[in-house]
């Protein structure tokens, strides 16, 4: 993206301020896990991964080691559309589940936009030091909850919440206006 994509404007606030806004009606607490002290002004706990260059598998990691609770909702900063209607539905879903991840409409599995438990833990520390990377490996190893698009596509505005602003082109299809210079 060449910049911190958590502070692209989309329609008048930073993208990361559409997630947490999503989240505080349904969550205890809210924390972001990031390697620079800039988001720190939002106001919330800030904690950095342990592990670099790990990926997804290590923001798992960071939030259960971080949790203050049994269970935690993890969400990208990049996906600006999701909604506490989507994260409600994924709650209710999620039982003893260790994992609970929708699908999005053409298949794929969305681990940034999940309920996890904190017994997931080990399992996902054991998969980082064994060199381990792919999310989906972490689904096979503990009781995992995959919520079809089908389950969640009655919510309002569901053809939206698994959009990933990870590019300019990507900014500028959701109608965001990158500056130049």
């Amino acid at each position: 993206m060449g910049t911190d994509k958590a502070w692209l404007d989309v329609g008048g606030r930073a993208m990361i301020e559409h997630v947490i806004a999503a989240l505080e009606p349904v969550t205890q607490r809210v924390a972001i896990i990031a390697n620079s002290s800039n988001y720190a002004r939002l106001g919330f706990p800030v904690y950095a991964d342990t592990n670099s260059g790990i990926g997804p598998l290590e923001a798992i990691r960071t939030a259960l080691a971080n949790a203050v609770t049994s269970q935690v909702i993890l969400v990208g900063c990049d996906l600006p559309f999701v909604t506490s209607e989507l994260f409600k539905l994924l709650l209710r879903l999620s039982g003893n589940y260790h994992a609970t991840v929708p699908v999005s409409s053409d298949g794929r599995l969305e681990p940034l936009c999940g309920v996890y438990r904190v017994e997931a833990l080990p399992v996902v520390s054991e998969l980082i030091a064994c060199g381990g990377r792919k999310v989906s490996v972490l689904f096979d190893r503990v009781p995992t909850r995959l919520v079809a698009f089908a389950e969640l596509s009655h919510l309002p505005n569901s053809h939206r919440f698994f959009e990933n602003i990870n590019t300019p082109e990507d900014y500028l299809r959701i109608g965001g206006r990158l500056s130049i210079g």
